[in-house]
This record gives structure tokens, sequence and C-alpha cells, in this order.
């Protein structure tokens, strides 16, 4: 990060920008992502664990997941485990970030903020039509590298505001966009946001990616240069299809520029862009983000109030989950508040079960069939944790290999118990094939079924073990809990987790061979 501000004009924006007073906070999920190596063995479950402790986060991305990518995969997907699966790890962690991005850009009141928003996300949604049926380019890659082709200038519109209107006050004289910026910062706005976006730790990957896109002119027709003509030709389009000003002819040059530089037919072209103008409502009740309070062309806001009826595919849409520390005691809820919100429950639990059973008609890997049943237990029953834990070949331990929840990090390492111990209540449970609840609390006696290091890292006030076995052989067990003695472990709860349970048995079952414990 610049602390210089007098060594150079882009060193002196740094600093102006990095030392304000409205410089991005990220979370702590969102730093854990950007510090995440891609490796194929715990890749999907340490994305899925940092994404799922910000229930915002999970709730929005699985929006944008499948409003964005559902005719692409088609199928919908209701776990955060598959959806990583299915735009890989960097996809996912690009577009979690620059989502959360977007979330602090969009808490400004300014209009023109969140007309850029709009533009970046039908730029993005625009590139993406387009390239539909390009066999050389991936949609989730288009997607997530247009939308943030022009951060540049998002990031300078919103902590330098004075000069950005220095450089619209330009442009309405005539200026083009990159002569203005260079007048007044002494620097394009491209090269402002790849500086920022690499003070802030973006993966080196993004930053090449968007420093491909702002080089000269891109001949040919290799892979490289079609995404290079297909951003900037959906760049060109949206601005012209957003701004009210602009001629319908000279919209209709921008469209046969396009299909001129792309090979597209008039036709293809039409369809593209008014299932994306559809998209674009969908994308931005998700940001809410309400078009009517914006600015924008009649051709944007066509057809908007059908399409804001239209109800997202995603049935958990209908309202984000409040986090476990959030939640009113079952007192302090209305009866039917309370039945709302086990409905949604309800609804979760089918869907990962839908899921769950697809991966399982398609032969998906066990330990991804597994992490989508523990994504289930964790959202749908609501638990704090959630652990997977798992018997040596040799039956002689059981070891926690992945869970989800607060703390879930430290809980881990002291999951490794000896089976042929009397001292801890996984063996027994295993032994014993029954569920065990632990409650010292109600009943102190039950301290003893776990050692002092346990309830020292644990800080849990109830647990249950839920053994797994499979033609009564012990294969593993889950371990939940709750940290608040106000709200315990129920026979509902109970009853819930045996569903998971005997799903996880039938997975297991198919997959005697699978490669568990690497």
């Amino acid at each position: 990060m610049s602390t210089n501000p007098d060594s150079s004009p882009l060193s002196a924006i740094q600093w102006t920008i990095n030392t304000s007073p409205s410089f991005p906070a990220f979370a702590a999920n969102v730093q854990e992502l950007l510090a995440i190596q891609d490796n194929p063995y715990n890749t999907v479950s340490a994305v899925s664990a940092i994404i799922l402790r910000d229930l915002s986060l999970t709730t929005q991305i699985l929006k944008v997941v499948n409003s964005v990518f559902y005719q692409t995969h088609a199928r919908q997907v209701h776990t955060v485990s598959s959806a990583v699966m299915i735009l890989g790890f960097e996809h996912l962690r690009d577009l979690a970030v620059g989502l959360r991005l977007f979330e602090n850009f969009r808490k400004s009141n300014l209009a023109y903020l969140k007309q850029l928003i709009v533009l970046s996300f039908l730029t993005a949604i625009q590139a993406q039509e387009m390239a539909r049926n390009d066999p050389y380019l991936k949609a989730e890659e288009v997607f997530i590298t247009a939308l943030l082709f022009n951060i540049g200038e998002l990031i300078v519109a919103y902590y330098l505001p004075q000069k950005y209107q220095q450089i619209i006050d330009l442009e309405e004289r005539g200026w083009d966009s990159t002569s203005a910026a260079k007048h007044v910062l002494q620097v394009s706005m491209e090269t402002v946001g790849l500086a920022i976006l690499k003070d802030w730790n973006f993966p080196a990957s993004m930053l090449k990616r968007l420093s491909f896109l702002h080089n000269a002119l891109r001949t040919g027709d290799d892979a490289e240069a079609r995404l290079w003509k297909m951003i900037k030709g959906a760049f060109a389009l949206s601005k012209s299809l957003m701004d009210p000003r602009t001629p319908p002819a000279e919209h209709r040059q921008h469209e046969d520029r396009v299909c001129r530089v792309l090979g597209l037919s008039r036709q293809t072209l039409t369809k593209s862009l008014t299932a994306s103008k559809k998209r674009l409502h969908d994308i931005t009740q998700i940001l809410r983000i309400d078009l009517h309070k914006l600015r924008l062309s009649e051709a944007v806001m066509a057809g908007e109030e059908q399409e804001a009826k239209a109800a997202l595919p995603l049935a958990v849409m209908e309202g984000e989950p409040v986090p476990p520390e959030a939640q009113a005691s079952p007192a302090a809820a209305s009866p039917v508040e309370q039945q709302a919100a086990d409905l949604r429950k309800l609804q979760l639990l089918y869907e990962v079960m839908e899921e769950v059973n697809q991966s399982l008609a398609s032969q998906a890997p066990i330990n991804q069939v597994l992490l989508m049943i523990l994504e289930g237990i964790f959202r749908g029953i609501r638990f704090d944790r959630v652990v997977f834990l798992l018997v040596n070949p040799q039956r002689t331990w059981i070891t926690g290999r992945f869970g989800l929840g607060v703390g879930v990090e430290e809980l881990l390492p002291v999951l490794h118990l000896p089976l042929k111990a009397k001292d801890n209540v996984f063996a027994l449970a295993l032994e014993e094939n029954r569920e065990y609840l632990v409650n010292p609390y109600q009943n102190p006696g039950d301290r003893a079924l776990m050692d002092v290091n346990f309830w020292a890292t644990s800080r849990t006030q109830t647990f249950l073990v839920v053994p797994l076995l499979v033609d009564q052989i012990p294969i593993g067990a889950f371990f939940v809990d709750r940290l608040d003695a106000a709200h315990p472990i129920t026979k509902e709860d109970r009853r819930r987790l045996r569903i998971f349970r005997d799903l996880s048995i039938v997975a297991l079952r198919l997959s005697k061979h699978a490669k568990i414990y690497e």
C-alpha cells in the first residue's frame, strides 16, 4: 500500500483512497477468501465454510448464481458447496469478493454510483448472453471479468467525488473519458482501479484479467481476443442502452458494430439484449437497487413492471436468513412469524435433499455430497456448528474432517478421539449405535463424557452426537451443537437431522470406494 502521497500522481491517489474514512473494511470472511490458494483437496470445503459464516453473503451468492448461471447449468443450486463445484473455486471467490465490494458502493445515496453499479452488472449480463454459444469462452469467466471491467470508474466516483465530477464536466464538453480522466487525475481510471485492487490484496489472476482488458486493441479471433471484443462491446452497448440521451439511430450503430466485430446475427443480438434486460431486473432486486429512482432510458425500464412480479426460482430467496445470534426467542416471535420461518427451513431442507439425490444419481464425489449434507444441516436446522467425523480404516480413531460454523477451526483438532476409550461420547455412540444428547447444565454427569480440553475449547452449551454405521460397520458421526443455552436442541431438530443421517448412510453405501480418507 502506498504511504507517500507526493511520490507520483498515482501514489497520491492511492494514499488518499486508502486513508479515507470510507475505506472498505472488508469482512474477515472476505480477507480469508482472498488468502485461500486453489487446492483440489480442501478448496471446496474451505470456501464453503468461509462464505457460510456470512449468512447475508450466502443468500446473495445463491441468488446471483441461480439468476445468472441457471440457464447455463440447467439446474438450480441450493448449497454453496454445489456453487463452488459448478463455478469453480476461483470464479466463486471472485464473485463473492465482487459482491462485497459492490455492497460497499451501494451504501452511498448518490444516484450516479448506483447507475455505475447497474452498468457493471448489465455489462456482465450482456457479455455472458453474447458468449452463451461461443465455444471458446466460459460463461462464468465472462460474467465475473465483465462485472469488474469498469471498477476503476466506480472507485474514483466513490472515493474522489469532486475529481470525478470534473471528469464528467469535461465529458459533457466533448472530451472522451480516457482523456478527461488523465487530464484531471494524471492517470487513467483503469490504472487507478487496478492499483487500488492490488492494494486491497485482490487475487493476481483477477488483476491479470482486468489488466488484459485495458490493454491496446486486440486483433485475431482466439479466445483472448474474443473475450476482449465481447466485454468491450457489451460495455459500449450497456452505456448506450442506459443513457436516455442516446438517439435510437446511435444505439443501432452500436449494435451493428458489435454484430460485425463478433460475427453475430442481428437476431442473436436482439435475443441476448432482451434476455439481458429481464435478468437485469432480477439482479437489481437482489442488490436492493430501485431502478425507478435512477434516470435510465425507457429501453432499460421497458417491461420492468412485469419482470418485477416474477418470483425468483430459488424459494429461499423469499427472505434472508437471520444469524443465530440475532434470532428472536420463540416467545418473542408471533405464531405467524414462527410458521413462516419454519416453512422456509422446510423448503430449504427439501431443496438440499433434492440436490443431494441429484448428486448421488450423477455419482458426484462423496466429499461433495457430504459437504452439501452438512450445509443442509447447518442452514436448514440452524445449529451453531456442524462437523463430520470419520473413523480411520483401522477402526481405532474417529477424527473431525470438516465442519461449518463459528470457531469450528479450533474445534476440529480436539475432535480426534480413540474409539476404544470409555471416556468419550463418540466411542459410546458408535459402540451402542445410538444418539447421545449431551447437556452438562441440565445433567452435570454429562461433563464426564468428554475431557477438560474439549469443554474449554468448544464452549458448547449442549451438543448431539449422531453415529453413522453402514452395514453395521462404524464409518463416522455428526457432531452438532448450540452455543446458547436459551436455544436447546429439540426433538424436531433431531428428527430432521435423522433425515440427513439416512441420506449420508445411503451416500456412503453407494461410495464404498470413495477416497474420503485423503
